[in-house]
């Protein structure tokens, strides 16, 4: 039986000593790996394939959905960001769903929604529709991935909890390595319509899986759904949004002070309600663990930075430096094969140097690499320079998120695993929104500096730096880990 079929309670726990205590090293006979979890993983990571395609696969061809719909190709980012808000407002939901019905349920539901809301985007007759549209995909989306990599967390050992989360991750790198050429190429020889089509056969082959792969398991049925907090979270979390989208169109200051009044009262709610219930659905106690702490911060700001890449690297290719949709997405392409064929080497580094050192060291790349990307805006850099720089981006983007993903998890007990995962996902989701609407942002206002009607190069030089900025943030998170922070996953011995 498959380690994906088995309940998580017939597994037993890991041992606080390590990897392996059977026998010393040299006189244990050499034992078959065991990669059961590995179906598991592929599944959920095809619909994390999904979720990642259609969030990039759109980027090369905003101009000309913009210009169908006779709008602001800046104007688009509203159907990137309403997608990311429905996804975070839905998923503290889908811990309490799962509990109910069962991640076997839940699972498939959410993939035949995220489908069949693919397909009505491609039939979107406006701007408005689109991002009703999108709204489905997000709401499918929040119970989709997040019940999906529970039931990973919940089935696998702790000694091979990297390795199945690199398999889980591995799948989603396709997307944005697919996405942004196929859109080209389906823009340059059909429409803008055809590249949300491409989800139905990922999905109708996801939910035939999802019949024998996918565990049905039940977990947090002690908790309750809390209308208020929700509301809270979901009214906080919309005029966010909103005041960023109103401030990048220039409302006036009266406007902009009364939403951010909204969004710290929403706050202040928030925090009250919280303190008085005894199991939250977003339980925020959990920081208190130093791991999970580096992992929800440092992952948070550094998606921030990389969030925006997929949306700000095709339009200042395309707006800002007149290379065409297809070439932008061979860009991408490219950058994305190499990430893909070397985020192996994440569980290496991790063994040899620990979470520690590579998430400080890769990390101060990680920021060095977008703050790189501001100088493509300068002459002579051509597009084989452009593309080996993303490609070294793309590298340290693979390997800092794998380690964050995997050191979030490593000192949780079981029992909190659904509870972090719903935590993770909103702060990560949010953090690549915020990027997304930030950057959207620092362009419209650098154009508007310069009297320029559209956005040039160096108008995205400036988004470029300010997302580096946040990456430069994680830093602290980064140090603040002991050197055998999760030495457990790793297998990092310090001083060995």
């Amino acid at each position: 039986m498959s380690s994906a079929q088995r309940d998580a309670s017939d597994i037993a726990a890991p041992s606080a000593t390590g990897i392996d205590q059977a026998a010393p090293a040299k006189a244990a006979e050499p034992r078959p790996r065991d990669t059961s979890f590995r179906p598991l993983s592929i599944l959920v990571g095809a619909a994390y394939f999904m979720e990642q395609l259609d969030a990039t696969i759109i980027s090369p061809v905003i101009p000309d959905i913009a210009r169908d719909f006779g709008v602001d190709p800046l104007s688009l980012n509203l159907t990137m960001t309403i997608y990311l808000l429905c996804s975070l407002v839905f998923v503290p939901l889908s811990g309490l769903v799962a509990a109910r019905y069962g991640t076997r349920t839940v699972f498939s539901w959410a993939v035949a929604l995220f489908t069949a809301s693919s397909v009505l985007c491609a039939v979107a007759p406006s701007l408005a529709a689109l991002a009703v549209f999108r709204a489905l995909q997000g709401v499918a989306a929040a119970m989709m991935v997040p019940v999906g990599r529970n039931a990973i967390v919940q089935t696998t050992s702790r000694a091979q909890l990297v390795e199945a989360l690199a398999w889980f991750i591995t799948p989603a790198m396709v997307g944005p390595m697919l996405g942004p050429p196929l859109g080209g190429l389906l823009s340059a020889y059909l429409s803008w319509h055809w590249v949300f089509l491409i989800n139905v056969p990922v999905g109708l082959a996801g939910l035939w899986a999802a019949r024998s792969i996918m565990p049905q398991l039940h977990h947090r049925a002690d908790l309750r759904f809390d209308v208020r907090e929700w509301l809270l979270a979901a009214v906080a979390l919309a005029l966010l949004i909103l005041l960023i989208e109103r401030a990048r169109h220039g409302a006036s200051l009266p406007m902009l002070g009364g939403l951010a009044a909204g969004l710290a009262l929403c706050i202040w709610l928030y925090a009250r309600r919280f303190r008085g219930l005894a199991a939250p659905m977003l339980d925020f106690r959990l920081l208190r663990l130093p791991t999970f702490a580096a992992g929800f911060w440092g992952g948070s700001l550094v998606r921030v930075g990389y969030g925006a890449l997929p949306f700000l690297l095709p339009l200042m290719l395309q707006l800002g430096l007149g290379y065409t949709a297809l070439q932008s997405g061979i860009v991408l392409l490219i950058s994305g094969s190499i990430a893909f064929f070397t985020k192996t080497q994440t569980t290496r580094l991790l063994r040899r140097w620990g979470f520690r050192r590579v998430l400080c060291y890769n990390g101060v790349a990680c920021a060095a690499a977008l703050a790189g990307c501001a100088m493509f805006s300068l002459p002579h850099w051509g597009l084989v320079g452009i593309t080996a720089f993303v490609s070294m981006a793309s590298f340290f983007r693979a390997v800092q998120f794998n380690a964050l993903t995997a050191v979030s998890y490593s000192d949780l007990p079981r029992d909190k695993v659904a509870s972090a995962t719903t935590l993770n996902t909103m702060a990560w989701q949010l953090a690549i929104m915020l990027g997304i609407s930030l950057s959207a942002l620092a362009v419209q206002w650098s154009a508007n500096l310069g009297a320029r009607a559209t956005p040039a190069g160096s108008d995205f030089s400036v988004a470029f730096v300010i997302v580096a900025l946040f990456a430069c943030a994680a830093m602290p998170c980064y140090r603040a880990l002991s050197a055998q922070a999760g030495s457990e996953l790793s297998g990092h011995r310090a001083g060995a």
